[in-house]
Formats: C-alpha cells, structure tokens, sequence
C-alpha cells in the first residue's frame, strides 16, 4: 500500500505548477509542522523566508543523528520524509517563513505554527498538532470544558496576523489538534481574511462544542473544510466533530491510525474506505457517553486530578514520563479508582497496548540500555 513517501517518489520530480496542490500535499506538510525549526525558519517579528531544502541542511546539521529523538508519540520517520521531501523538485524551493513555537506551562499552552509558501500567490499556513509535552496533552483535555484553550486563540491571530501581511490566497491545515486549530483559526479571522481561505484541511483533528458549531464563523468557513480521518479514528471523533468527512484506509491497526504517515495514498488522493470500523463506532459512541454523563465541573475536576498525578512525577513530556516507570507507577497505583482506570485507559491509546500489558509494563524494572523515542 502506497503512503507519503511512496507519493514523494512518484510525484516529486513534479513541480507545483506542472501538478497542482493537493490534500496529499496538504497532509505532507502538516506531518513536517511537527518538526521544531528553531533558529533555522525566521519568525514572524524577524521576517524573511528559507526554502525547505536549507531548512533541511540546517536541521540534519543541528540533529546528525540518523533518527532524531522527537517523542514518544511523534513518528520519528517525520525526520525521513523531511529528507525526502528536501530532495525533491516539489518541495525543496518551496519558502517556509513566520516559525512560531510556544511552550507555556503555566498558561497551559503548546502552540506550532509555519507557514509555506506554495507559489507567489499562495501561503499554506501549518498549525502543528499535540507534540510531546504533557503541557500539550494537557491542553487537548482542557477542550473537555472549556474553549477556547489558549492555543486556539494563538491560532487565530497567527492566522490573521498572515492575512494582513500576505495579500493573496490562504490555506489552512493540520493534523490531530492541529486540524481543530486551523477551523478555529479560520472561523475567528477578519471577513477580508477568511473569504481569502480556500480549503481548511483537517486530518483527524478532535472536534468542538456544540455552541461552536452554531457560530457564524463556523458557517461561514464549513463548506471549505475538508476533514479526513482514518477507519479507526478515535482523536478524530473526539467532542462534536464534522459531520462531513472522508475516511481514508490506514496500513496500521486501532488507534495507531492516528499516525497519517500510515495512511494509504493513491495517486493524488488519498484511498478512502468506505466509513468508520465497526469497533471503533462502538467505542466512540461510549467514549461520547462518557463525555456528555459528566458536566463541565466534573469534567474539570477529572483533568485536574489527572495531570496533577502525571506532573508529580516531574515529567515535562511523555517520553519523560515513559522512562521513569518507578514514579510513574507510584503515581497511578497512589490514584483513587477512576482515575487509574483513566491512567490505564490513555496509555492504551497512547502505547497501542491493551490494559493489562501497560499495568504489566509499569512494574517490569527498566533496562540499564533502556530508550524510549
């Protein structure tokens, strides 16, 4: 089954001008948004531009190692298709500009965004989706009940901060939280900026609050987002999402779908199935129970309780979290009930393990050589 890479070798000699933009693109960009360009893409207060292919020379200059450690739910081959899309005519002159990474821990906040310039008329502005941090993760759970979080609002004026400084034609997009960024952005920008949007991609980005989806931005930009989620999509389902959206087939299995370099690619389009898994129907409709039996309190409650365990540990990212099994298992066997199970239950989805074999994990004793990446 054919993915990104195998889209880069077929359709790479290509120029953007010989074959145009499209979701495949779209998502190849959004996937190289998780990398962190600090240093090498100007920012937005510093100005200029650089083209993928210096970006590339100054990040494998900075990273030499063959597999850069970018987390330990990042896909470290985002480093492989960064190289591959670097050497090849569609992508290496493209302009990258307006580099914004953000990590704020006390206003609860990962914020990533970069803007690529397709062609002299068009800029793809990237927001980048969860990254490694727990501050990130921590955030996702704050839409639980709250909106916006601090990085959808970052999101909009980003976007609308691009708008009054580039002329022509916008596109949005990203993957996971990124993809749920890219329609609150486009939903909050200026009537000059949003009618200059032409397509808001979102690839398996969770969704909104009902109120949300009752604005006038929201309707104003809803015909023009094109969301895409994998057979097992679990992110994707989260809160009220599309009800338009395109189920694309994944070469992995369950929630590790959620990894769009997994996602199978035909031609200049993704190869869609024919809707969501049986299984998967099933445990998003008791996740959604789940979600709408608790109020905004208990919910805020929950994720209090929950990240204040995972933050006792002093883990600033989950591959900090994975490598100290000793606190890490002290904090969630300290837990009342419920919130183990919830521990238990989001390193499943987060480690592709069932229950049993993450408790089992917890208590087996690290390896002196042990890495996590």
């Amino acid at each position: 089954m054919a993915n990104l890479f195998d889209y880069l070798d077929w359709r790479g000699d290509l120029k953007l001008g010989r074959s145009p933009f499209c979701g495949v693109d779209a998502l190849v960009l959004a996937e190289l948004s998780y990398l962190d360009y600090s240093d090498m893409v100007p920012s937005p207060k510093a100005g200029g531009s650089i083209s993928i292919e210096e970006a590339s020379r100054l990040y494998f200059q900075k990273h030499p190692e063959k597999d850069a450690k970018i987390g330990a739910i990042v896909p470290a081959r985002i480093v492989d298709l960064l190289r591959q899309a670097a050497g090849c005519p569609r992508y290496a002159a493209l302009e990258l500009s307006s580099f914004v990474n953000v990590i704020d821990t006390k206003a609860e906040e990962q914020f990533s965004a970069i803007c690529v310039h397709t062609d002299e008329k068009t800029i793809y502005v990237a927001f980048r989706g969860t990254d490694d941090t727990i501050v990130g993760w921590r955030e996702n759970f704050n839409m639980f009940f709250k909106a916006p979080v601090p990085a959808q609002l970052h999101a909009a004026e980003y976007l609308e901060n691009v708008g009054r400084s580039f002329p022509g034609k916008l596109i949005v997009g990203g993957h996971s939280k990124g993809g749920n960024l890219a329609i609150w952005a486009a939903a909050h920008c200026s009537p000059d900026i949003t009618a200059r949007i032409t397509v808001v991609y979102n690839f398996d980005g969770p969704g909104f609050s009902v109120d949300f989806k009752n604005t006038d931005g929201y309707n104003t930009v809803k015909g023009r987002i094109r969301t895409i989620v994998p057979e097992c999509s679990v992110v994707g389902m989260f809160l009220d999402h599309e009800e338009r959206y395109m189920v694309v087939k994944s070469a992995r299995k369950g929630i590790m779908q959620h990894d769009a370099l997994s996602w199978v690619v035909l031609g200049t389009r993704f190869d869609y199935a024919d809707g969501l898994s049986s299984e998967i129907k099933r445990l998003n409709d008791v996740l959604a129970s789940w979600i709408n039996n608790m109020d905004n309190a208990h919910r805020e409650k929950f994720t209090e309780c929950f990240f204040g365990l995972l933050l006792s540990t002093n883990a600033a990212t989950l591959t900090d979290l994975v490598s100290d099994k000793k606190s890490l298992l002290k904090a969630v066997t300290s837990a009342d009930v419920e919130t183990r199970r919830a521990l238990l239950g989001a390193f499943k989805l987060l480690l592709g393990e069932s229950k049993k074999s993450v408790a089992m994990w917890l208590k087996k004793p690290p390896k002196k050589t042990e890495e996590h990446t």
